[in-house]
Formats: structure tokens, sequence, C-alpha cells
């Protein structure tokens, strides 16, 4: 667990991840991100619903971490979104696409803990409350750094009246203390 999880100081019920980040994690994580290699989801979904097995959860949402409108034209697919399409199957649950909203912001990438949650602030906004109000949501997304997107999109879910948010990501970043 990480310190941050361990901690309490996070916005989710919990985060699983299927892995750490690392040099074999990367090479299939910054690939599908950046370069087009979209046939890893399988393979990382599927990753990521084993690290889901000893967790009884039953999600009535899979929501992939929304993309800027944006930053979707220019990789042109939502990394998050292809992830969710196997865990949705898995898990026999819709995705929602487009309850909540992401506003542009710079890339958060080299940025300290808390210039990320400077700069995610204020950024998702949910559209369709209904869709979230007294829902279980399993948020998806490819890689966890600080949290800092996880805990602002929790943050405005629990916002809008969710029950319940949990999280699940393929890698996350482990920092030496």
């Amino acid at each position: 667990m990480c310190p941050v999880c361990a901690s309490g100081k996070n916005e989710l019920d919990f985060i699983r991840a299927a892995c750490i980040y690392d040099d074999m994690s990367r090479g299939v994580m910054l690939p599908f991100k950046h370069g087009g290699r979209i046939k890893f989801a399988r393979f990382m979904s599927h990753a990521m619903i084993w690290a889901l097995r000893d967790v009884d959860i039953k999600p009535d949402i899979i929501m992939p971490v929304p993309l800027a409108t944006r930053r979707l034209f220019h990789r042109g697919y939502n990394q998050a979104t292809l992830l969710a399409r196997e865990i949705a199957r898995v898990y026999d649950a819709p995705i929602d696409f487009d309850s909540v909203h992401r506003k542009y912001r710079q890339n958060m990438g080299h940025k300290t803990h808390a210039q990320r949650a400077q700069n995610i602030r204020g950024v998702f906004n949910v559209v369709c409350p209904d869709k979230i109000k007294d829902k279980k949501i399993l948020l998806v997304d490819d890689v966890l750094t600080s949290g800092a997107t996880f805990d602002e999109l929790a943050r405005v879910l629990r916002r809008a009246g969710a029950a319940a948010v949990y999280g699940v990501i393929f890698c996350r970043v482990v920092r030496a203390n």
C-alpha cells in the first residue's frame, strides 16, 4: 500500500493497481498511452481485473477518467476508455462516458504533488448528476502518480451524490522517501 493510501488521505474508498510503474510496466504503458499501441489494452485491463480479484465490489458504473476534448483530439483515443471496456464487460456494468466533463489543463508530467493537486482543482464538472446519485462508481485509468486526478474526480462525484468511489489503475508510481 502506498503512503497516501495507508494514511487515509485520499478521496476514494480504495484504489488497486495491477503493478508498480517500473522499467517493465513503462515498456507497456508509454507505447499504449502515447504511441498508439491500443492492442495493449486487453492485456492491461486483464491485469487490472486480476488486481481486483479479492475485492468484493459490485460497481453500478465503470467510469474511465475523462480526457479534455483537446487532448482527446490530439491523441485520438482515451486510453482509460479502452481499459474500461473489458472491465465493464467482466463486471457487467455500464460505462459512463458523459456524466463528467473535463476542462483542458497543461500536462502534469514532472510536477510535484502539490502542483498536480493545484493544476487539477476544478477541472471536472458533473453534467449528469442524476446518473451519479447513489451509485457505486469504479474509476479506471492507466497510471496513478500522485493521486491528484482520482482525488479531484472522486471529490466532485461525491458532491454529486455518489454512494462510493473506487479506483483501479494499471500502474502506480511509487517514490522512495
